[in-house]
């Protein structure tokens, strides 16, 4: 029997903890060998220093500096190691808590969050319980802010059949999917202000300074320093010509303070994200991939002739150095080989070859981010659908379609075809029988499906469209702003963005709720027919029955309707959509139910 996907993040949550332990018991071990070599060290320092064994002071210090940085080295990358592998316990955890919808520890969104977007208000993008949370699987800046806005802004038809097949290709590869996730949760993640310093360092003038003499006075003093040194130790100049030099190096070494400063200060908060780019871009390198857009992706991680990883980590090593540079072993070996210089040199180079490329690969990685994150969410649901971007653009059909945000067990799905400009679609129904979640699942799913992602239904069908919704309209204290006058300005912003361009889908919950009977009722059917005549169609539900009648009035109207039972004090609702209007009705019995008594 095949595993589910539950199953599969389970396995794996076990199977990288256990490595996890292993790496973690590693680490302890170097950590006690190196505090060993230095005891070692230090007995043996002692014992030297004791004997006035000058030879032996100089080798153990030596062989101590060996033995140190190789163990240091092979200690730092079992701790990488152990990081990424805490990352993938982690990452199969948070599938699992996916799985059974608990959102609440993941990231909201609420900064991308616009009241008077056309439908964040209502289809819960973002924020609490969100689709955001459901989606993102980023592990950058840029994938972050591009999942935002991709769930946002509706794309065209172009670019969500080239997002489809990149999502489908890499929802068959989940350990590239997890590993890049697992990379990009390896640093801590720099805030957009921090990469920006990075990208305002690349677009800053070119230094002026003459690198050639530079070069040639590097060579030069360092050669003569370390030389009088050598010197001085033979016995053949005196101390002070060793000293002179230290102190005419220092004089050159400080003219490139300011500029390296600037440097280090632009890049000291960004740079450490270079190096989880790298891992990822690595990733993508060493990957094949099918579909056009993972291609030209991939393409795009080049500069010249050599691969973005190898940039990359060259500009990593020259950023550590520099910003190590109040490291006293730094400071030592600075005024006599004038350390500075060198790094100068190379990091002015590598600005010149590759000014124009950083942020172009910061943004394919973030591009490729999203595209992980939606893949993820497929291949977690492997019964969701890719819908079909149709024309005409005036249509939605859907066979099975329920809410993403609601568990299977509790999910009731439609099944629904709805077409035509101008049409309308009337939903009529009891309370509490289903009609916003429904206008809800109908929202959501489209926007996924103009976003290039699977769609929580068996099918789908949907035109190219812009999604708008008035369903959660409020009152606004602190704009003297009434719950009634709040529905109307959003009923005005519907109908300014319709235009002949790209057709308006809309959903509007209990239209004019917020006033009287005949005002309402007047009122909607004014609404209805101006819709009718639009570049626009859509959802409206209400309780007013009369208006199902304006289906003998306009063509394009159509009745549906939920209903509920009532057996004794029970009422049961079924929550499928039915064509006609709405035969039952429950508020008297809940009314009943609550304690009010109803003559």
């Amino acid at each position: 029997m095949k595993e589910t996907t539950q199953q599969t993040f389970q396995n794996r949550h076990s199977q990288f903890n256990e490595a996890a332990k292993l790496l973690k018991s590693k680490s302890t071990s170097f950590s006690t060998l190196r505090v060993t070599l230095f005891i070692v060290f230090a007995i043996t320092f002692v014992l030297a220093a004791d004997s006035g064994n000058g030879s032996l002071l100089i080798y153990s210090f030596l062989g101590f500096l060996v033995l140190f940085l190789i163990l240091l080295k092979k200690h730092q990358s079992i701790r990488k190691e152990l990081q990424v592998m805490n990352n993938l316990v982690q990452i199969n955890a948070d599938e699992i808590s996916r799985g059974n919808f608990e959102l609440s520890q993941f990231e909201e969104g609420n900064e991308f969050f616009e009241p008077a977007h056309p439908y964040h208000m209502d289809l819960d993008i973002f924020g609490r319980h969100s689709l955001f949370q459901l989606i993102n699987r980023t592990s950058s800046v840029f994938g972050k802010q591009l999942l935002a806005q991709w769930l946002s802004k509706h794309a065209e038809k172009s670019q969500i059949d080239a997002r489809q097949s990149a999502v489908k290709e890499l929802s068959l590869k989940l350990d590239l999917r997890q590993n890049f996730q697992a990379q990009g949760m390896a640093e801590d993640k720099p805030d957009a202000q921090n990469i920006k310093g990075l990208f305002n360092w690349l677009k800053s003038e070119h230094e002026t300074k003459n690198k050639t003499v530079y070069e040639i006075l590097m060579i030069v003093l360092a050669l003569a320093t370390v030389g009088s040194i050598a010197l001085n130790s033979l016995g053949y100049v005196p101390i002070g010509l060793p000293i002179l030099m230290v102190f005419v190096n220092i004089a050159v070494l400080g003219t490139l303070f300011q500029p390296l400063l600037k440097i280090t200060k632009q890049t000291e908060n960004g740079y450490k994200s270079l190096r989880s780019l790298k891992e990822q871009i690595l990733l993508i390198e060493e990957s094949d991939f099918e579909s056009p857009m993972l291609k030209k992706l991939k393409s795009d991680l080049k500069s010249e002739n050599k691969k973005a990883s190898q940039l990359l980590q060259e500009l990593s090593g020259i950023l550590d150095n520099l910003q190590n540079r109040a490291n006293v072993l730094y400071l030592l070996f600075n005024v006599v080989l004038l350390l500075d210089i060198f790094w100068y040199l190379k990091i002015t180079r590598w600005k010149e070859r590759n000014e124009a490329n950083l942020e172009d690969w910061f943004n394919v990685i973030g591009e490729l981010d999203v595209l992980m994150s939606i893949a993820g969410y497929a291949y977690a649901n492997p019964d969701y659908a890719y819908p079909k971007i149709v024309d005409p653009a005036h249509s939605i059909q859907a066979v099975s379609l329920g809410h993403p945000l609601i568990n299977s067990a509790k999910r009731v799905s439609n099944d629904f075809d709805f077409s035509g400009k101008g049409g309308v679609c009337l939903i009529t129904g009891s309370n509490m029988s289903g009609k916003s979640t429904f206008l809800r699942t109908v929202g959501i799913n489209s926007v996924l499906a103009l976003m290039g992602a699977p769609v929580c239904a068996d099918a789908m069908k949907i035109g190219e469209l812009k999604v708008f919704s008035s369903m959660r309209t409020q009152d606004d204290l602190e704009e003297s702003v009434s719950s009634f006058y709040a529905e109307l300005k959003r009923l005005k912003q519907l109908i300014n963005q319709i235009d002949n361009d790209r057709p308006t889908f809309f959903m509007i919950d209990e239209v004019l709720k917020g006033t009287n009977s005949d005002d309402r009722h007047k009122g909607a059917s004014a609404l209805i027919k101006q819709l009718n005549k639009t570049n626009a169609f859509g959802f409206v539900s209400t309780h007013d029955i009369v208006l199902g009648n304006m289906t003998n009035e306009l063509e394009g109207v159509k009745n549906y309707s939920f209903n509920s039972t009532i057996t004794g004090n029970e009422i049961h609702f079924d929550y499928k959509l039915t064509p006609g209007l709405c035969k039952s009705f429950n508020a008297t019995k809940l009314m009943q139910l609550m304690g009010i008594e109803i003559e």
